[in-house]
Parts: structure tokens; sequence; C-alpha cells
């Protein structure tokens, strides 16, 4: 068995558990799943990027690193996300510079969406890339005998296979833990051009066990926390989404559940169940608009029905559900004007919370792959080095300053 230390750079809020739920569920598959003994040793630091207090090089986390003895490892996994992009080949120079000679591995999303020739130019230490979810591929790395495998891991994950963090152990739950994450299914069954929540090996979305979410629900039940946030990119999608609030709403947690939510798919007979469950349970709904513009939606593979949305929002605000909409400004063919369209759109119809994001260009992506299409730049933004596009053939880097102060006048919170 191989030893790997897993340094993951989260974006860890207060009163959340200092291990993601990405990582609690890794570890999970590799020492619980049934039949499966492993036996050596995986450790996690976590990194909250967060709270970096002023550290912004690889050399500041020197006394977090020096707890362990890196050489004991076999393998040293980092993970990959857009805010932590610049601290990546940084970060492996100085695991060298303190003496460590085994492999890195490299996961996320930032490695998923790339191209397997780009990222062995973009990171040349690296020795092994995880492509997709990365259960599956990193139990077969710490397992295997010899010292070689591919380059590139991307080895399909029996959902039914994976156990729960929290019923196992992996992630802690504490009295002072108010907020948890779960997830019933993973992947999307949509093809927005500026998404990466697709999945690249099995091309389907996938549910988790039932057993393993009623587990959970049981589980958080007991915790008593304040909030879950289900990380399913569009929960209400498929076929089981409705058994799953029914649960919730007949174990009487009090729990809020914040779910990501699409309008289109409030209709018919289902779409009453779901609003009827919003009522008699205790859920927040989060919709991902991102534009009001029919020529900006269907531009960006979104296509939204108008009408529909219309519809859902009087509904919404007959029924007194809590819910939220999200837009993002700096999309192909927008101008500062349909971007205050589109947040006149949602006013009109009582949508009182709207949060506004920039566009961030995703490696891997059609709206990445396009960029060039568009004229589309992008400036480096924030405390995380993120690119975001600032200008493009459609607006100025002027239009873009005047949305990025109006969408900062519709948040009250910080913008992650």
């Amino acid at each position: 068995m191989k030893n790997i230390l897993f340094i993951t750079f989260d974006l860890i809020r207060p009163g959340e558990p200092s291990k993601s739920l990405a990582i609690g569920s890794i570890l999970a598959y590799l020492k619980h799943r049934p039949g499966k003994t492993y036996t050596g040793k995986a450790d996690h630091l976590s990194i909250n990027m967060l709270n970096l207090e002023g550290k912004s090089r690889p050399a500041d986390f020197y006394a977090e690193l020096s707890k362990y003895e890196l050489n004991e490892y076999d393998y040293i996994a980092l993970s990959a996300y857009i805010w932590n992009e610049y601290l990546i080949n940084p970060f492996i120079s100085f695991l060298r510079e303190l003496g460590f000679r085994n492999k890195i591995v490299l996961g996320g999303y930032q490695i998923a969406y790339t191209s397997k020739p780009e990222l062995q130019t973009t990171y040349p230490d690296c020795q092994h890339f995880i492509i997709g979810y990365a259960e599956a591929s990193t139990d077969l790395l710490c397992r295997q005998k010899g010292t070689e495998l591919p380059l590139f891991l991307e080895t399909a994950v029996d959902f039914y296979e994976i156990p729960s963090p929290y019923i196992t152990g992996e992630i802690g739950v504490s009295g002072n833990t108010t907020m948890l994450r779960m997830e019933t299914k993973r992947g999307c069954p949509y093809r927005c051009s500026f998404c990466a929540h697709r999945d690249l090996v099995k091309k389907k979305v996938s549910c988790f066990h039932h057993n393993k979410v009623n587990d959970e629900l049981e589980f958080l039940s007991i915790a008593g926390v304040e909030r879950v946030n289900v990380l399913d990119p569009i929960f209400n999608a498929g076929s089981e989404y409705l058994s799953v609030m029914n649960k919730i709403a007949t174990s009487c947690i009090q729990t809020r559940f914040n779910i990501q939510t699409r309008f289109e798919n409030i209709k018919g007979s289902e779409g009453q169940q779901f609003l009827e469950f919003c009522t008699s349970g205790n859920f927040y709904l989060e919709f991902g608009l991102q534009t009001a513009n029919r020529k900006e939606s269907e531009t960006i593979k979104r296509a939204n029905n108008i009408d529909q949305i219309k519809a859902v929002l009087k509904t919404l605000a007959s029924y007194k559900i809590g819910f939220e909409v999200s837009l993002i400004y700096g999309l192909p063919g927008q101008t500062l004007s349909s971007f205050r369209e589109s947040i006149a759109f949602l006013q009109d119809f009582g949508c009182g919370n709207i949060k506004a994001y920039p566009l961030m260009l995703l490696k891997g992506t059609s709206l990445y792959a396009d960029k060039k299409q568009w004229e589309m730049k992008e400036e480096v933004m924030g405390g995380f080095n993120i690119p975001v596009v600032t200008s493009s053939n459609s607006f100025t880097r002027a239009d873009w300053l005047k949305m990025d102060e109006i969408a900062n006048e519709l948040m009250t919170t910080e913008r992650i």
C-alpha cells in the first residue's frame, strides 16, 4: 500500500468543518469502502484560502508542512482550482526544496478540464494527473504494487460504492459546526459553455445510493446544524430529487437546505410537488439564471425560457418561498445596458436577492476555447489572482467597471 498526503486549498467559512466534502469523500472511499481494506497512511493538510493572513508564497506555509515527514509519503496530492492556480507550481518547487523526492499528484477542475499535452507543459514536475472524479483513481494509485502507472488516471467510479464521509467519521462534526455540505448526485445534464460541472468520464449525471443519502439525512437530523448546502449542480433534475425532499420534509429536520435549482424544471405535477415540499420543508432555492437576455442565453448555450421563468417567479412569490438568483457579467455579446435589463427583469418580478459574479473562463469549457472569437481580455483580480473577463467586442473596460460597481451594490457580502 502506498502512503499519500493530501494538501488541499479550501474555502472554509466560519462554522464549517476544516475538511472539505471532496477530500472527505476520497478518504471515505479509500479507507472505508466495503471489502477493500486500505492499510497505507493517508493524511490531509487543509490550507484555508479565506484565512491566508498575508500568506502569498509557498514558504509562508512552512510551519504547517514542517509537521509532516514528507518523504514518508509515496505521493503528495494537491488540489488545483481557479482560486489557487497561482500557487501550484511554486508550491511543488517548495516541496522539492524541503526534500520531497517522491511523486506529485494533481487533481481538481483545473486538471480535469485541461488537455493532456497542456497539463504536462503547465505542470512539468507533476508525475500523475487525476482526470474527473478522484475516488477510484486515488484508490488505484495507492493500491498498485509497482511505482509506475499511466501519467493520466481517469478511472470511473461506482457511486453506489462511495461511503459517507460523515457516517465514517472522515469529516468530523462538533458542537461548533453550523454548516455542512452534501450531495445527492454529480454531473449536470446541461452543456452551458461557461460551466465545468459535467462528468468527463461517463458523460452523465450519477446519483449516490439512496441509502447513503438517507443515512446522511438521519445524521443531519441528529447533528442539528443550521444549514446544509447541497452541491448538486442542478438539484431538481432527474428522478430522485422528490424522494430526497420527501425524506427531509417527513423527518422534520429543522436544518435549512440550500439547493441549486433550474426555473424550467419547475413545471407540471413534479413541479407542483416540488413547490409543496418547499413550503413544508425548510428549503432555500438558488437559481443560476446568468442572464435574462434571450440572445445572450443562447450564445452561452443556456437557452433560458423567459416565459417559464416569469411564471415560476410569480409562483414563488405567492408561495412565499425564499430564493435568490445569480447573474454573470462579462458574457459574450453582453452590454452594460443588457446587464441592467437582466437585473430590472428580476426586480420587476419580485426577486429581492440578486447576486452577480464576473465571468471566469474555466479551462476546458467551450467558452474558454472561443474567447478569441469574442475578443475577450482578462485581468487578474482579488486576493486569489483569479483572471476575469474585463472587456470584449461588446463592452469596454469602462463598461465592465460600471457592471462591477452595480454587482457590488447588489451584494452586501463579500463575493468569492
